[in-house]
């Protein structure tokens, strides 16, 4: 194990810049790690999936050799505390889930002292009594007993991810930057960089996804076309002020997304396939397999809630994307004959 006076140690916290709980923590699963799968990383013979980007992970760079340069260190941005370390010679595997906190006995004084270091409020005393409780507290999680701290599991039939391909970079035709060129998209004879994209080099609309349905009618069991009496449309936080002007009894269009429909999209198809009926071309049709897989129904509002609305007749299924919320136009949208 890893001593407090190792010279290992010293340079590892002179790497990341401090010692905290989460140092330890990546030192305790470094550790865990090797004596499941064997030595060090002397280039690529380790690597390491980790699902989070805090402190545990320069630990883990630095105590197993897995790292971003050699492409053997892969982030999955999912938040959690899940580290998997395997060995590529034989495919051994360990998976480690850092177990929550059995202490709970920070005191009153202790909660104050980190809030207000946190909000950069802290005198000096302040800030060195923090780093005295940090330190004490990394060198507990150090101490305490393995199978306290993380759940080890050994995977069987791991399937490894391909190691890193060393490629050409091309000029992206909108920056000019230097871009792998498997990350480049050729878009009308040109081709550009994920930010020019995403900066309208005349690339394609982004569609963006603003909640999420909730209703009874589950993908598989609820017959085809059927309209909900009540569903919700939860919003996403970040769009929820858009909702503001809307009014119990006000009708409105969906626009979701048929997200679990084939990928396979005939342009020719038979109306609510039945095969007895001519095909027809998509455009002519409801049918939700389509290019562009976008839903639109005109419902009822029920209620205005503060994170969506309540409609009525809604005909998508429970969890399929909300793309759009627009209001019912009667000059618009029933234009007489």
């Amino acid at each position: 194990m890893l001593s407090w006076t190792d010279e290992r140690m010293r340079a590892m916290i002179a790497f990341h810049g401090h010692f905290c709980p989460g140092l330890a923590t990546g030192v305790r699963i470094s550790e865990a790690a090797l004596a499941a799968l064997g030595p060090r990383a002397a280039d690529e013979e380790l690597v390491a999936i980790v699902e989070t980007n805090n402190c545990a992970v320069d630990a883990i760079q630095f105590l197993t050799g897995c790292t971003y340069g050699k492409g053997n260190l892969i982030h999955l941005d999912r938040g959690r505390n899940v580290f998997t370390l395997a060995r590529r010679g034989d495919g051994r595997a360990v998976r480690m889930t850092v177990k929550p906190s059995q202490g709970g006995s920070d005191s009153e004084e202790e909660r104050r002292l980190v809030q207000r270091v946190r909000a950069n409020q802290a005198d000096a005393a302040e800030r060195a009594a923090y780093a005295e409780l940090w330190e004490a507290r990394g060198r507990a999680v150090l101490a305490r007993p393995l199978e306290e701290l993380l759940r080890v599991e050994v995977l069987d039939d791991y399937p490894l991810p391909a190691k890193a391909v060393i490629e050409p970079s091309q000029p992206c035709e909108g920056c000019g930057a230097l871009v792998m060129a498997s990350r480049l998209t050729l878009w009308q004879g040109r081709r550009y960089c994920a930010d020019c994209l995403a900066q309208g080099a005349g690339a394609p609309p982004r569609v963006t996804a603003i909640g999420t349905v909730e209703d009874e009618l589950e993908a598989g069991v609820a017959p085809p076309r059927a309209r909900s009496p009540r569903s919700r449309l939860v919003v996403r936080p970040e769009y929820r002020q858009g909702l503001e002007g809307l009014a119990r009894g006000q009708r409105v269009h969906v626009l979701f997304c048929f997200d679990r429909s084939p990928q396979e999209v005939p342009l020719l198809q038979h109306p609510r396939g039945d095969v007895a009926v001519p095909r027809r071309g998509v455009f002519a049709l409801r049918s939700p397999r389509r290019p562009s897989p976008i839903g639109l129904t005109t419902v009822e509002i029920l209620a205005c809630e503060p994170d969506g609305l309540v409609v009525s007749g809604l005909d998508a299924w429970n969890g399929s994307p909300v793309l759009d919320i627009k209001p019912f136009s009667p000059e618009l949208d029933a234009r007489s004959g």
